[in-house]
């Protein structure tokens, strides 16, 4: 939501008047004929390639099916986002933002499923039926109240939450990613994908709040450096691009510490190439788990 305010009327494309409740720096000045914001629709496609690459990998390494899911619904995310800022439209607004609460709900899913309590299994419809419930409360709430504010904290909430259990079971000492070697290998690579992810959004984030805040001297800016460099100072569109590689980063991290609860870390290692992914090393054998070693270990001290 931009703090800038609007003082001359907006354009209008093929698309029709604007309706939508957000506003930004960019947005005035970059009217086509079929894209409200070129800059910011185009950036989208890195959350399509990113997804559409994820979704791959899931293939190939043969991972757990929810994790289609997740790399999927980063994409739905990148789609939303490609047509609200073609057409500025609040119902394309909708289509970018409530995907990014039910895509972000089912990425802290897949991984408190297989980590909240240690791995101890508890009934495995109470969690989901908590997570759908609270998203569906947030979405009704949302298109009732129009609120960009309520949809931004109630987005921040979930990946605060999801961030900080990461964080928990990352780092205390009884839990199962600190009991051998190999599954410390796993916690360092998964808590480093995560800190760079975390940090990719901060700085997206900051730049976006620096582009709304310095909004009159950017445009200045702009009109007088001219395109194609002034592509450069456009601060939503870098926003799209550093939030698609840190959502990309944080669903890899997922990814590690899911996979080696439901399997076994020496199953699995990170790959750093142009794009990193999770690559699987081992088949899966189902004697051969981190839980089973984890309460084996558990009991061995208990006695």
């Amino acid at each position: 939501m931009s703090w800038w305010p609007e003082t001359e009327p907006i354009p209008e494309g093929v698309w029709g008047p604007v309706t939508s409740t957000l506003l930004w720096c960019e947005r005035k000045y970059q009217w086509t004929k079929y894209m409200a914001e070129p800059v910011n629709t185009l950036t989208n496609l890195l959350f399509l390639s990113l997804s559409a690459y994820g979704m791959y990998r899931v293939s190939t390494e043969r991972l757990a099916p929810r994790f289609y899911g997740c790399a999927l619904g980063v994409g739905i995310v990148g789609f939303g986002s490609f047509l609200f800022h073609m057409t500025l439209k609040f119902e394309a607004q909708l289509l970018d933002e409530l995907p990014m609460i039910w895509a972000s709900s089912f990425m802290t899913w897949s991984m408190l499923d297989q980590t909240l309590f240690f791995g101890q299994k508890v009934n495995r419809f109470i969690l989901p039926t908590i997570i759908v419930a609270l998203v569906t409360w947030i979405t009704v709430a949302y298109v009732t109240n129009g609120d960009p504010v309520f949809h931004q904290v109630a987005y921040a909430s979930i990946m605060v939450v999801s961030i900080l259990h990461a964080i928990y079971i990352m780092v205390h000492p009884r839990a199962p990613l600190n009991i051998s070697d190999s599954s410390r290998r796993r916690r360092a690579e998964a808590r480093y994908l995560e800190k760079t992810g975390t940090v990719l959004f901060l700085i997206g984030f900051g730049i976006w709040n620096l582009d709304n805040i310095f909004c009159g001297h950017l445009r200045a800016a702009r009109d007088q450096i001219g395109y194609p460099l002034a592509l450069l100072l456009e601060g939503h569109g870098w926003w799209h691009i550093f939030t698609g590689c840190g959502a990309y980063l944080l669903l890899l991290s997922c990814e590690i510490i899911a996979m080696t609860y439901m399997e076994h870390p020496d199953n699995f290692v990170v790959r750093y190439d142009w794009i990193p992914y999770v690559q699987r090393v081992r088949p899966y054998d189902p004697a051969h788990t981190l839980l089973r070693e984890y309460q084996a270990q558990s009991q061995k001290k208990a006695h």
